[in-house]
């Protein structure tokens, strides 16, 4: 459990990622400082995206894919199927 969540956290930060991490840190700072509701809501949403890898950053709202063996998507045949015409 632990060296998955080691693994989720120091892994794969790539551009999006930080610059998730400093809206959330900008807004964090911002909500503090101010007392903006607001800014603590969205410095929470930023933050868990970034420190999660979660959420739609660069493209990344694909699903992922299983490249197994059951996965493979067989060939489909279709057959025409016409109405009687009486």
């Amino acid at each position: 459990m632990f060296e998955s969540i080691h693994r989720l956290l120091f892994t794969n930060w790539h551009t999006m990622r930080w610059v998730a991490l400093g809206i959330g840190l900008a807004l964090g700072y911002n909500w503090l400082v101010n007392s903006a509701t607001l800014s603590g809501f969205l410095s929470i949403f930023f933050l868990y995206q970034a420190v999660t890898n979660t959420g739609c950053m660069a493209g990344r709202c694909e699903i992922p894919s299983v490249n197994s063996p059951e996965s493979e998507m067989n060939e489909v045949q279709y057959e025409e199927i016409k109405p009687n015409k009486q």
